[in-house]
């Protein structure tokens, strides 16, 4: 089964290129990389352009005028056709596994098929959430960000958010997962399973990370503690 990937960036040429290198590189799974581009105002269309002409993107779409995310990921929603479909900012590094990060995510919600879990995200060693239950492989909570977020269809054809520019200072992440709890969907991450989050300031508010976040330096300084690896 090909699993679509849905990445939206805005500008930070330098983030987005490791982003994409790491998912180039790390997964094995089949996959369809679908890539939204905001109105950069920097040098993401000619590189974002050359990786569509050797096949690497499977969609690009360039936006002319800024639209904001929440209105970028309703669209990588319509453009996206499996179940589930995977979207992630342009600043996180999926990890390096056997079997890769996206077969052990799909692996994890066939197994609760029957269950409600609509958005599954890998973990993320700087984040604090509030836990519901935790069963060893996921762990459900209340929240989750942007971190390679495994979205069911079904949630998907429920979300119909309308298109609108960002209200800055609550994330688009923040709102699906209030859609999610108010349809009545399950939330949850991989426990086990880390990306990093090399991003130091948020697109959406144009501010350091706070509260939720350890703004790093370097990603390896979040590595995970080796008992906790897979």
């Amino acid at each position: 089964m090909i699993i679509d990937i849905v990445v939206t960036t805005r500008n930070r040429l330098d983030y987005l290129e490791k982003t994409l290198t790491h998912i180039f590189e790390r997964t094995r799974s089949d996959y369809d990389l679908h890539i939204i581009d905001d109105a950069s105002e920097e040098e993401n269309q000619p590189y974002l352009l050359e990786l569509y002409r050797l096949g690497k993107i499977h969609t690009l779409t360039l936006r002319r005028e800024r639209c904001g995310a929440m209105a970028n990921l309703n669209l990588g929603a319509w453009s996206a056709l499996s179940d589930p479909v995977v979207f992630t900012d342009d600043d996180v590094l999926c990890p390096d596994l056997s079997p890769d990060w996206l077969s052990q995510g799909i692996t994890a919600m066939r197994r609760r098929k029957n269950q409600n879990l609509g958005l599954l995200a890998l973990n993320h060693p700087g984040a604090h959430r509030r836990i519901i239950e935790d069963d060893g492989e996921v762990t459900k909570c209340r929240f989750i960000g942007g971190t390679f977020m495994f979205v069911r269809r079904k949630f998907l054809r429920q979300w119909s958010l309308p298109h609108f520019r960002d209200n800055y200072g609550i994330t688009p992440t923040t709102k699906r997962c209030h859609k999610a709890h108010q349809l009545g969907w399950d939330i949850g991450f991989l426990s086990n399973v880390y990306c990093y989050h090399i991003g130091h300031q948020s697109e959406i508010t144009g501010q350091p990370y706070g509260g939720a976040f350890i703004p790093p330096v370097s990603w390896e300084t979040l590595e995970p503690p080796e008992k906790v690896k897979r």
